[in-house]
């Protein structure tokens, strides 16, 4: 284990084990919210249970081998939310040009890593707006997960938005999930996600809404239909390259956000190199298998207050991931009243990010509230995001503050603006 320094690092290979199995059961909702996520864009369900595997796993030993950190590395629900709702759904893009755009922003990430650029970058753009793209998935999650319990209904072309039936069985059995996910997390219970949703569902067996498997464990899917899943040739059209450059943006600002907050926390004043090097090595493998967006996971937190140090923890995580793909005929039954409400409790975690917005400066929170309105409104994260470029700087020139606009968002304000100009409405 001398590859891990776990004597520098005061720790053993119990307590990396112990962190490791405490970040796996914290970020186990992710086995069924990703997967979910890629069904809505058009991929395979058991086949992305076992990308989603897969990933994480190789991911994580990319972490832990090069940088030798106990973060875990699995694909991102941001990301994922967006090409599938957005890119894929709402715009009408194939999942196929998508992946292949990720795939380009892995090696893009990879040599801005290695030129320090990508740090520069992300370092000079305003910590307002940074949170403001934080607080804005946050409310997307929570409002996809208040459509799929059946709270919020917008069928009716008439009403943009009307209440659903909130005495379905469906409604009910999802509050009553999303209270127990709340009830468990208040108890600091370990694994409370994962228990509610299997609660939920067993409750939904038992009603007999839910039907059984016929095997509780199998042979994980082959994902050979995900694999190397590109078509470059819709990424260099008119249309796609403003939504390209919004994959770009997300990519860069929440991986290394991510990052960030997690070097912080781990008593490091900046992101390692390697580490950034790891993640933007993970974002091509995961284009690869035929996933989107893999990221640093802010749930690695549990692992490390557990007493996480080395990428030993990170490798636990990875084969935990790897290990339990047997077990795909149940994550298969889940049915969405128990998995929305996940979705809706990271949804209000994320959300917490309001706390630190400057609310002291008209200048600054009004920007965040605008861009916040945009992703949710508009039901697109991208125009969210883009937007935030153009507002924060117009509300600072016109109110005096000019000097305070860096020539990154300078230069940020002319791509956003060229942006709405070619945007595919």
């Amino acid at each position: 284990m001398d590859i891990f320094k776990l004597k520098d690092n005061n720790t053993t290979v119990k307590t990396e084990f112990i962190a490791g199995l405490t970040t796996f059961f914290t970020m186990s909702y992710l086995f069924v919210l990703s997967p979910k996520l890629l069904e809505t864009a058009g991929l395979n369900f058991s086949a992305s249970i076992s990308v989603t595997g897969i990933v994480t796993f190789l991911s994580c030993l990319i972490m832990s081998l090069i940088a030798n950190k106990p973060y875990a590395v699995a694909p991102l629900l941001g990301e994922t939310a967006f090409i599938s709702y957005t890119i894929c759904n709402n715009l009408g893009f194939s999942v196929k040009t998508a992946l292949a755009s990720v795939f380009i922003c892995g090696f893009l990430l990879l040599f801005m890593t290695l030129t320090n650029l990508r740090e520069y970058i992300v370092s000079q753009i305003p910590e307002n707006i940074k949170l403001s793209y934080c607080i804005g998935l946050g409310l997307f999650f929570i409002f996809i997960a208040l459509k799929d319990i059946g709270i919020v209904d917008f069928t009716n072309k008439s009403i943009p938005l009307q209440a659903g039936n909130i005495c379905s069985f469906n409604v009910i059995m999802g509050v009553f999930c999303f209270l127990l996910i709340i009830i468990l997390s208040y108890k600091k219970v370990r694994a409370s996600v994962l228990i509610a949703i299997l609660v939920t569902t067993f409750i939904g067996i038992i009603a007999k809404d839910v039907n059984l498997p016929s095997n509780i464990i199998s042979a994980p899917v082959i994902p050979l239909s995900s694999f190397m899943q590109f078509d470059f040739s819709g990424i260099f059209t008119k249309d796609f390259i403003s939504v390209f450059l919004v994959i770009f943006m997300l990519v860069n600002i929440d991986t290394a956000g991510a990052l960030l907050t997690l070097s912080y926390t781990n008593n490091e004043p900046k992101i390692d190199k390697k580490t950034m090097i790891s993640d933007s090595i993970s974002v091509i493998c995961a284009s690869f298998l035929g996933t989107t967006t893999t990221g640093a996971y802010i749930d690695s937190l549990t692992g490390i207050k557990a007493g996480g140090k080395t990428g030993l923890t990170s490798i636990v995580v990875g084969f935990l991931f790897l290990s339990s793909l047997i077990f795909t005929p149940i994550i298969e039954i889940i049915p969405c009243y128990a998995y929305a409400p996940a979705l809706l409790y990271v949804g209000i975690l994320i959300t917490t990010a309001f706390a630190k917005v400057d609310f002291d400066d008209i200048t600054e929170f009004a920007p965040v509230i605008l861009t916040v309105c945009v992703m949710v409104f508009t039901y697109n994260i991208g125009l969210g995001i883009i937007s935030a470029f153009i507002i924060y700087p117009l509300i600072k020139i016109f109110s005096g503050n000019f000097s305070n606009i860096n020539w990154v968002m300078r230069v940020l304000f002319v791509i956003a603006v060229v942006f709405f100009a070619i945007y595919p409405y």
